[in-house]
């Protein structure tokens, strides 16, 4: 499935330093991370996941960020990817 994230971000610099390392480390499987976007000043960013549940990508990505933003999930159908 894919899941929409909206990120409201109170520390961007906390954010990217967390974001690159865990993306280094590698996603969990059954996770991956099509589209990631943010806003020039970086205190605003939207992603699509892919996971098997919003609660999994909220679980994996709180673990990850939580402490440098705002987040909201939501189930999304998105076109020109293929089905999660």
């Amino acid at each position: 499935m894919h899941v929409g994230v909206i990120h409201r971000i109170s520390d961007p610099e906390g954010f990217e330093a967390a974001e690159q390392k865990a993306l280094e480390t590698g996603l969990p499987e059954g996770f991956s991370l099509p589209i990631n976007a943010a806003t020039p000043d970086h205190t605003t960013g939207i992603c699509i996941w892919e996971g098997e549940s919003v609660e999994a990508v909220r679980d994996l990505v709180e673990s990850v960020v939580g402490p440098y933003s705002d987040n909201e999930y939501f189930e999304v159908e998105v076109d020109g990817l293929p089905a999660g």
